[in-house]
């Protein structure tokens, strides 16, 4: 869940200290072209990946593999280059936290979570990278910005769709989330700030009323009673919703109160629908597993393959496919290519 919270949002500008330390001045060729400006440092190396082969687990589509020399930022292939350029910042993000003690020690203070607060650090730094302050709209208002605020951004910027997301959430006045979507209605990206998590990368929101009315409009469209389906069934409270087409990819922003787009909009709690999670996702088998085993360690739903929560500090990489796989995927102890890169 990429929720933006205080702890990520000043992660992130401690992430951008670090960057000017390390590689000072680099923040505007960044900014002018990511994947250029990573291709000539020394210290990691870029490669682009069919999608078929971007991690999974992060919330965009590549990946960061720190086994290698140097270590490898992954950037899958079908993507924009303006989300390219976004992919190779949040990536790069990981390298940092990875390799700064600082900022290493930060992310393990996360109790809970810690994957969700450093994917969100990441997205933070990446979208403050391509879009400085300057940029922004002026925060005078106590009220959420709408889904247009995002696209204007868009429009005036070089950076990602993603990136605008990020940028705009960080300045929802309540809780609420921030997605984009394909025309279908499937997230490509979403972003949460405050008690409303967002929906999971490749979720369908088609049915929801915002994004159902907007689809069938194809038009900018609002709604004072939408919600965020999750992949379980469950929904969000009612929140007040509004969508904005952006070149084809719809923005959504739904916010629990304080729309933009309204004078008097009170928060509705309690109106959320909860199913039992009696069903668990494995990330690393990329199915649902009954969840009716707990690590001890963890306390995480631990699939029947083994995997849980822990599986983060065991996973090995593959030298041919990059990515990262539990140790049953492999031969042997000291196999460095996966079975079904073997195969």
């Amino acid at each position: 869940m990429n929720v933006l919270r205080g702890e990520a949002s000043a992660q992130a500008e401690r992430m951008l200290e670090v960057l000017e330390r390390d590689w000072p001045g680099s923040r505007v060729a960044l900014q002018d072209d990511a994947l250029a400006e990573l291709g000539r440092w020394r210290e990691i190396q870029v490669r682009t990946v069919p999608d078929s082969q971007a991690d999974r687990r992060c919330s965009v589509a590549g990946g960061y593999v720190h086994t290698t020399t140097p270590p490898t930022l992954t950037v899958t292939t079908s993507l924009s280059l303006r989300r390219q350029g976004f992919t190779a910042l949040h990536e790069l993000g990981h390298h940092l936290q990875k390799n700064d003690i600082d900022l290493a020690v930060a992310v393990r203070a996360q109790r809970a979570d810690i994957t969700d607060f450093e994917d969100a650090a990441c997205d933070a730094f990446a979208a403050r990278v391509l879009l400085p302050d300057s940029l922004l709209p002026d925060s005078v208002s106590r009220r959420s910005p709408t889904a247009a605020d995002v696209v204007a951004l868009f429009d005036r910027s070089r950076a990602s769709r993603a990136a605008c997301c990020v940028r705009i959430a960080e300045r929802l006045a309540g809780h609420g989330v921030i997605s984009l979507l394909d025309p279908a209605g499937e997230v490509l990206f979403a972003v949460g700030r405050g008690d409303i998590f967002p929906p999971a990368r490749g979720g369908d929101q088609s049915r929801t009323p915002l994004v159902s009315q907007a689809l069938k409009a194809f038009a900018d469209t609002r709604h004072d009673s939408t919600h965020v389906l999750y992949r379980n069934g469950s929904t969000s409270a009612a929140l007040y919703g509004d969508a904005a087409w952006c070149d084809g990819y719809l923005v959504m922003v739904a916010v629990t109160d304080r729309p933009g787009w309204r004078a008097f909009a009170p928060p509705r709690p309690d109106t959320g629908k909860v199913i039992p999670r009696y069903q668990e996702w494995c990330e690393l088998c990329e199915e649902e597993f009954p969840a009716a085993d707990r690590c001890g360690r963890c306390r995480r739903p631990r699939c029947p393959v083994g995997h849980c929560g822990c599986t983060v500090t065991s996973e090995r990489t593959c030298v041919k496919c990059f990515m990262k796989k539990h140790p049953s995927q492999f031969a042997d102890s000291t196999a460095d290519i996966c079975t079904e890169c073997g195969s």
